[in-house]
């Protein structure tokens, strides 16, 4: 009889216990749980897509991000709620680009976050159509323009066709072969030893001279050239293979 008087007295008083722990616990998790608010891991990952989108320099018509946020959505206590991204180093980044985030409440920092940023960019890029000897002088028929998207950072291709026609090949490339900027060299439009036409022009009046080229020059260089007729040493602006402007 005391046995069980004394067992049912620890049934009661632990019953009790838990009532009462339950009792204790019960509103305090509903106060914590109307103080809270969540930030899903989709929104995470949609605003570090913007952020990435305005920061990375690339025009926005070549390039396609996707960003991969894998943590998961993060309760938070009310408040006015922030995110702020940083891309630590250089903007001008393809391929797996790591990034960072900051979760702040009322302007204070609740959760640092980690993403990393997929990027891939289309490069315009010149190509042979057929293979070209070295030495070759590249004209319009032997190029095509196309477009390239790759995951990693394309250097020394060349995108203006200004700066490649008329050039001249220092190596062998094959059909289809890429043209770098390593693989041309600029032809002078006059060399030394050349003749040419000497013009002098201020307003309607126009003189000109033959003369001849006293070192190499490019379209637009300033060069040495003589005028035959005086042996006078002057300096002119070259214009084309077969003219050199005096200004006065």
């Amino acid at each position: 009889m005391k046995t069980y008087n004394r067992t049912n007295s620890i049934i009661f008083y632990t019953a009790f216990l838990m009532g009462w722990v339950f009792i204790y616990a019960s509103p305090a998790s509903q106060v914590l749980a109307r103080g809270t608010q969540v930030l899903t891991m989709e929104t995470i990952a949609q605003e570090g897509q913007k952020y990435m989108e305005n920061t990375l320099p690339w025009d926005p018509d070549r390039i396609q991000i996707k960003v991969v946020y894998e943590g998961k959505s993060l309760l938070l206590p009310k408040g006015h709620l922030t995110l702020d991204y940083k891309l630590p180093g250089q903007k001008k980044r393809v391929g797996r680009v790591p990034f960072i985030g900051f979760v702040k409440v009322d302007g204070i920092i609740k959760k640092r976050l980690r993403l990393v940023a997929n990027v891939t960019v289309a490069y315009d890029v010149f190509r042979s159509v057929r293979s070209l000897k070295r030495g070759h002088v590249i004209q319009h028929q032997d190029v095509e323009l196309i477009r390239v998207e790759s995951n990693k950072l394309m250097r020394n291709i060349i995108s203006d066709e200004s700066d490649l026609i008329g050039h001249r090949l220092i190596r062998n490339l094959g059909q289809r072969e890429s043209f770098l900027n390593y693989m041309v060299r600029k032809i002078p439009l006059v060399k030394t030893g050349d003749r040419i036409l000497i013009v002098a022009q201020k307003g309607p009046l126009r003189v000109t001279a033959p003369g001849v080229v006293k070192e190499n020059g490019f379209k637009n260089d300033t060069v040495r050239v003589e005028n035959i007729n005086s042996r006078k040493l002057i300096f002119g602006t070259v214009v084309d293979s077969h003219t050199i402007r005096i200004n006065y």
